[in-house]
């Protein structure tokens, strides 16, 4: 499984990260990038299954960014993880096409959310 990380954070991308290859080593591949633009140029070529965006971002943001891939990559999975209140965020971040939001600071339901989209994803590329 590939993972995406649009974290404009790097601090943030580091823990991520740790947290992605001591939980889950069906992950072989993390990317990484921290602008929404980035991650634009740099999905089509690494082909993830999982995406990880944060929605305060550099220029454009993360739910625009998640408006533009979804249509493109229908069956890829997009965990919204924000340090913004998620109540305020949860009706736009799924309208655009995410699965869940989390809060950056609740590593337990991080973890459970990331496992069960990587499981959704493994089902659905049968």
């Amino acid at each position: 499984m590939k993972v995406y990380i649009v974290e404009d954070h790097e601090s943030m991308r580091f823990i991520l990260k740790r947290l992605l290859r001591k939980n889950f080593p069906s992950i072989t591949t993390i990317g990484e990038g921290e602008t929404a633009e980035t991650a634009l140029e740099e999905i089509p070529s690494f082909d993830p299954d999982l995406i990880l965006v944060d929605i305060s971002l550099p220029g454009m943001d993360g739910i625009e960014l998640i408006r533009r891939l979804k249509p493109l990559y229908k069956n890829l999975c997009i965990l919204v993880v924000t340090g913004h209140e998620i109540d305020l965020y949860r009706e736009s971040a799924l309208a655009a096409g995410a699965d869940e939001i989390v809060s950056k600071n609740d590593d337990q339901k991080l973890l459970k959310s990331i496992g069960a989209l990587l499981e959704k994803r493994e089902r659905t590329k049968g």
